[in-house]
């Protein structure tokens, strides 16, 4: 459970069209937690229907040195990570790009 609002850490517009969209805006923030084994709340139907077949937690190393197909949101995903693993975190979102 959480207690209290997570810092809001970075703050994503993109103007589209992008990919047949209008754009998007993305809000992203930093709750800590401890390990559990992540999982979907949806039924396994509905989880193939959006093809997502497995959950898993990734290293910072495994997102900074991903060279696959799929794209993460932000681009810069292990930067951002890294980032705020050294500095603290920061008292305003940061703004992104795509």
């Amino acid at each position: 459970m959480l207690r209290g609002d997570p810092p809001h850490v970075w703050h994503q517009e993109v103007d589209g069209p992008l990919d047949g969209h209008d754009g998007l805006v993305n809000d992203y923030f930093l709750v800590r937690s401890g390990w559990f084994e992540p999982h979907g709340t949806l039924p396994s139907a509905d989880l193939d229907a959006e093809h997502l077949d497995a959950f898993r937690w990734w290293r910072l190393a495994d997102v900074a040195s991903y060279v696959g197909p799929g794209l993460f949101s932000p681009r810069d995903l292990g930067a951002l990570f890294a980032a705020l693993m050294v500095d603290d975190v920061p008292s305003a979102p940061l703004l992104l790009g795509l």
